[in-house]
């Protein structure tokens, strides 16, 4: 009698192997495109908890925070614009907020007078807040984290000035107020004229509802920015830059063809060398220095396929595709440009 075959063959089994990595091959995609779904949730809810915080901030208040808190330096005149490290609070909107997103000790441990970067004073150096508040704008927020991209911190270059800036060391997030189609300088800059168009957020404050008459629905309040590397400033929601917690509309979103058709190929960061810009053409993040303070603009960006996740402010949360039209994306950045815009338009 035959022995029975107790075994399989190796042919056998290779073809099996073969099935299993077909199977996952077909599987694979379909667990990272739920996994990048369930990301975009997350990053949508966080969005979403960002407004409600700004309408409870606008039922306290009756407006919505400043862009940022500034003001001209002792001893010089009202016309007086200061920048960055260069003698005001220059604190941003996402810090006015922490007590309406459950951060009340992060806000009372933060330093109001000196601000986020310092001003000068008796015995106080430029940057006096800038090292005062690091513990502050070192404690990491888990709802400005959007899942899909990554976690990074900052440092100012150390081989800028002898790395005097270089001991704080930041963290980062990905959601950042509207700016509107401009500059950092906003209406400051005499280079922008008629192109300038205001938004909810910026240098002026003081926007309250009555404002925004084209419509809540039809203004964006917030979007996405990425997060650059270690000595990048993109990201970094303590700071006042672009990139850091305020975007332009100037690209459309993931775009590098800037609507004035002055500076293109990627964000326009501060003039200095090594300083704010690490350019990251792979990572969605190309940027080249050059721009002086008021000059700089940086795009809303994301690692969402197709687009970025958007906060309205009537609180709800759109998804922008890539493909947006620029004159529409302009037009729903402005609180009262008096845009007619369809729905079906993004």
């Amino acid at each position: 009698m035959r022995a029975l075959r107790r075994a399989f063959t190796l042919i056998e089994l290779l073809v099996v192997i073969a099935i299993i990595a077909v199977l996952i091959a077909l599987l694979l995609p379909a667990v990272q495109s739920a996994r990048e779904a369930a990301r975009r949730i997350q990053c949508t809810n966080n969005l979403k908890q960002l407004g409600l915080a700004f309408h409870n901030y606008l039922n306290a208040h009756n407006s919505l925070p400043p862009g940022r808190i500034w003001a001209p330096r002792p001893g010089k005149s009202s016309t007086d614009f200061p920048t960055i490290f260069s003698g005001v609070q220059n604190t941003t909107w996402f810090i006015l907020m922490l007590p309406l997103i459950e951060q009340t000790n992060l806000a009372n441990s933060f330093n109001f007078t000196l601000g986020a970067e310092g001003y000068y004073g008796p015995g106080l150096a430029p940057a006096a807040g800038f090292f005062a508040n690091s513990t502050v704008s070192a404690t990491k927020i888990s709802s400005f984290q959007c899942p899909s991209d990554r976690d990074e911190h900052f440092q100012i270059n150390p081989g800028y000035q002898g790395g005097v800036l270089s001991g704080p060391i930041l963290t980062k997030g990905n959601y950042a107020v509207s700016w509107g189609n401009t500059d950092w300088g906003q209406n400051y800059s005499s280079d922008l004229g008629a192109q300038y168009m205001r938004s909810a957020f910026g240098h002026a404050g003081n926007i309250s509802i009555a404002s925004i008459t084209d419509g809540t629905s039809n203004t964006v309040f917030t979007a996405e920015v990425l997060q650059g590397q270690t000595n990048d400033i993109r990201g970094v929601m303590w700071s006042i830059v672009p990139g850091g917690s305020s975007f332009m509309t100037r690209f459309t979103p993931n775009g590098l063809k800037d609507y004035l058709n002055l500076t293109n190929g990627g964000d326009y960061l501060n003039n200095d060398p090594g300083l704010f810009c690490t350019s990251e053409p792979v990572q969605q993040l190309p940027c080249f220095p050059g721009a002086s303070d008021r000059g700089a603009f940086s795009g809303a960006r994301s690692r969402h396929p197709g687009g970025i996740n958007v906060g309205m402010g009537d609180g709800s949360v759109r998804f922008m595709k890539n493909t947006i039209n620029a004159p529409i994306w302009i037009g729903l950045n402005t609180i009262a440009g008096g845009e007619v815009i369809s729905a079906d338009a993004y």
